[in-house]
């Protein structure tokens, strides 16, 4: 799976909309949908308030499996 697609996979498993994500990590709703589909990437600090606010590792969010 993408980052977008995991975002949202996880988003959605604790029922949160995109507006409530991005209030949570301090961006735009519009933000979210731009992660979500791809179109941009969350800066590092995003990426790792989006994986605590997710309950989830960054590795979990980049589908980066041990080795």
């Amino acid at each position: 799976m993408t980052l977008g697609e995991n975002i949202r996979r996880k988003r959605l498993e604790y029922d949160l909309t995109q507006l409530e994500l991005a209030k949570r990590i301090g961006v735009s709703k519009a933000m979210i949908g731009y992660y979500e589909q791809g179109i941009k990437l969350p800066s590092i600090p995003s990426l790792i308030k989006l994986a605590d606010t997710l309950h989830c590792s960054v590795d979990e969010l980049l589908d980066r499996k041990a080795s």
